[in-house]
């Protein structure tokens, strides 16, 4: 039996997402379906890929239709496959850098050229929890009043990656001394409140609870009002779904237009593969 189905689209929620069906990524794409991928992409923000039992080798291989893969600059990767970061929780749960995706977050919006994307694949999952969550940014730009959309169309806001370092934290030298080089390293970032997403011109609210430090031109109580009010907007469940991993799944985001949230509900060991796909695009 060698008839080969159709690959199919089906929706995920109404909010976002969609599950790619009969189709195995460790093949080279055809055109036809890399262009499918790149369209459902743009329509659904997020998609999902089940039962994709394929090497390290394979899964860069399909990374790399979607553009450059980041090699991060702080994070170790896996050995002789520079691309991929293994996000490996201790025996019991999350570890402790886990924090940091505990929370909705646009992946290195610190950054001049955030990612375009991100793909996570699930090699062992725990019995039970350990889901990821997405929200649809452009679907709660919507939902604004109009008065509102004017409102924030003229602000920036300041994204930096010394935000995630707690103010305990701070009080350890150490912790100190990394502060100041992640500065250097990666001096904070004015971003637009409201990003026009650059293939499909949707606007979405482009502000994220762990990298948004303030708002340009407002003062502290002012900024964190209206950051607080839109955090607390995006997320709404209506503008979410929730990704119930098995072992082998893909998960490929949009991070121009898409948050996520790694739920930390489990207490054995979960390891993911992941690749960042780099932006071409400032939120410009």
């Amino acid at each position: 039996n060698n008839i080969q189905m159709a690959v199919k689209i089906k929706p995920y929620t109404e909010a976002l997402g969609a599950e790619v069906l009969n189709i195995n990524l460790g093949r080279k794409l055809s055109d036809n379906n890399l262009s499918l991928i790149i369209d459902s992409l743009n329509k659904y923000h997020v998609l999902f890929f089940r039962d994709q039992d394929i090497t390290s080798k394979q899964f860069i291989n399909f990374g790399k239709n979607f553009g450059t893969l980041e090699i991060h600059p702080l994070i170790p990767t896996l050995p002789g496959n520079p691309e991929i970061i293994e996000l490996k929780s201790l025996d019991t749960g999350p570890a402790p850098m886990a924090k940091n995706s505990e929370v909705w977050h646009s992946d290195m919006s610190y950054t001049k050229i955030p990612p375009y994307a991100g793909i996570l694949q699930a090699k062992k999952i725990p019995e039970s929890g350990g889901n990821t969550m997405f929200l649809n940014a452009a679907l709660a730009y919507d939902s604004l009043s109009t008065n509102m959309k004017k409102f924030l169309a003229k602000l920036k806001a300041v994204h930096s990656i010394v935000k995630t370092i707690t103010h305990d934290e701070l009080l350890d030298g150490n912790a100190l001394k990394r502060f100041n080089m992640m500065n250097e390293k990666l001096p904070p970032i004015e971003h637009p409140v409201i990003r026009t997403h650059p293939e499909t011109g949707k606007k979405l609210i482009y502000v994220n609870e762990i990298f948004t430090s303030h708002i340009v031109g407002l003062n502290i109580n002012e900024s964190d009002a209206i950051l607080q009010f839109l955090y607390r907007h995006i997320h709404n469940p209506n503008f979410q779904c929730r990704f119930i991993w098995e072992k082998n799944s893909i998960a490929f985001w949009d991070n121009q237009i898409t948050q996520h949230y790694a739920v930390a509900d489990y207490s054995s060991l979960r390891t993911m593969h992941r690749l960042t796909v780099d932006g071409t695009h400032s939120p410009y």
